[in-house]
């Protein structure tokens, strides 16, 4: 098997906790964070299954954090690039997204079922609410 054929492997938290920091701290651009998570969010590499559920919503959020919006129209969203639009998610909003998914990885780390139990908890919670609504 080429280099080519080889399977897409996922990264780990290490890899996109590295992709989060760089963004903050301005190396590379929401563009290039969003390209980098694309593989795993929309191509080949969604099909591979990511054991670590964290290291899945870590890549959702980079792969947003190139959302643009448009002004004069409120709730249309896409992804673009520097000047095409407004970002929908501010540096701090970055910033705190890192801190409550580093918070939720110490948590999952803790009692990973305990975790998922919760999640499933919330999710049912959330559900049961918005169909009493």
């Amino acid at each position: 098997m080429s280099d080519l054929d080889a399977p897409l492997l996922p990264p780990g938290r290490v890899e996109v906790a590295a992709q989060w920091h760089a963004l903050i701290q301005g190396q590379v651009s929401r563009e290039t964070v969003h390209a980098w998570a694309v593989p795993w969010v929309e191509g080949e590499g969604a099909l591979v299954d990511i054991e670590d559920p964290l290291v899945v919503t870590a890549l959702q959020h980079l792969h947003g954090f190139d959302l643009c919006q448009d002004p004069d129209r409120p709730g249309v969203v896409w992804h673009g690039t520097a000047g095409q639009g407004e970002w929908y998610h501010s540096p701090d909003d970055i910033s705190g997204g890192l801190t409550r998914w580093e918070a939720k990885c110490a948590l999952y780390d803790e009692d990973p079922q305990g975790w998922i139990r919760t999640v499933r908890e919330q999710a049912r919670a959330s559900m049961q609410v918005e169909e009493e609504e």
